[in-house]
């Protein structure tokens, strides 16, 4: 079993994140992390055994710090603008600071299409983010279906991938400019809970919302 001190398990999981962002998948072994934490030869092959552990472990420790910046949105009866502020100010987040946090997610994005273990885990972060981004709009009023929530994710995910890769082709040449583009993305949203229930994929109404389900 392997060793329970967490605090050392997410030192060594930021290590992971930070060769991941610079290095990729291929420079991610169990020494170079040890290396980048600071820790003794052999440390980060005891809390991670294999190689998809250690990207699993990763990869859940991007979970957690990513909810928590989500989680810090405002709470009780708020304005839609101030949930869609909030969100402006993660992706400005996700192209400074956490730059490096977001790069090593597409790493494991793209490595998770090659390892199905590492896939689950993402898919279950994905669907659990779903979740919290209803609860996080139910508080402006906003009842959004999982499949306008999921759209929204979606919408917010790809604007980031392309500010990261190419923002020239979205006319973004600061982290600021990015703001009016997540605030459309969140009216639209909005708009379409407003109207009623969307239609998915297969162009069947999607679930009935918390409200409908109550009357």
């Amino acid at each position: 079993m392997p060793p329970t001190n967490a605090v050392r398990r997410d030192r060594l999981a930021d290590a992971a994140i930070g060769l991941l962002a610079r290095a990729g998948a291929r420079g991610l072994t169990h020494r170079a992390v040890d290396a980048e934490a600071g820790q003794p030869p052999g440390t980060t092959s005891r809390y991670f055994r294999t190689r998809q552990a250690l990207m699993c472990g990763a990869a859940e420790r991007l979970r957690t710090v990513h909810f928590a910046d989500l989680a810090r949105a405002p709470t009780g009866p708020v304005e839609p603008t101030a949930v869609a502020d909030h969100l402006a100010a993660i992706v400005r987040t996700a192209l400074t600071s956490g730059r490096v946090r977001q790069v090593a997610a597409l790493e494991l994005y793209l490595e998770s299409t090659r390892r199905p273990e590492l896939r689950a885990v993402l898919t279950e972060a994905r669907l659990a983010q779903v979740t919290l981004m209803r609860e996080i709009h139910w508080a402006a009023g906003i009842d959004l279906t999982d499949h306008q929530a999921s759209m929204l994710i979606t919408g917010v995910t790809g604007l980031i991938v392309v500010a990261l890769t190419t923002p020239e082709a979205i006319g973004v040449h600061h982290p600021e400019d990015v703001a009016d583009l997540v605030r459309a993305l969140a009216a639209t949203a909005a708009a379409a809970a407003d109207g009623g229930r969307d239609l998915d994929r297969d162009g069947r109404h999607a679930p009935r919302t918390r409200h409908e389900q109550n009357e």
